[in-house]
């Protein structure tokens, strides 16, 4: 794996924790609306994205 490719994942993890901050926030604004589903779905793709990093890191040895 190149330094290219985990900057890239990287990259993602960063972008993906934006969206769940933004959720959040939104949620903390506005009661009214729920969001946990998406907030929900937000966590799943963090997870895969940092599993992803993680086999890739191992891969390296």
């Amino acid at each position: 794996m190149s330094k290219e490719q985990i900057f890239d994942i990287c990259y993602r993890l960063i972008d993906e924790l934006t969206v769940l901050k933004g959720f959040i926030q939104l949620n903390k604004m506005n009661s009214k609306i729920d969001h946990s589903i998406l907030i929900s779905q937000e966590v799943e793709i963090l997870e895969k994205t940092i599993n992803e990093l993680v086999e890739q890191l191992l891969m390296i040895d």
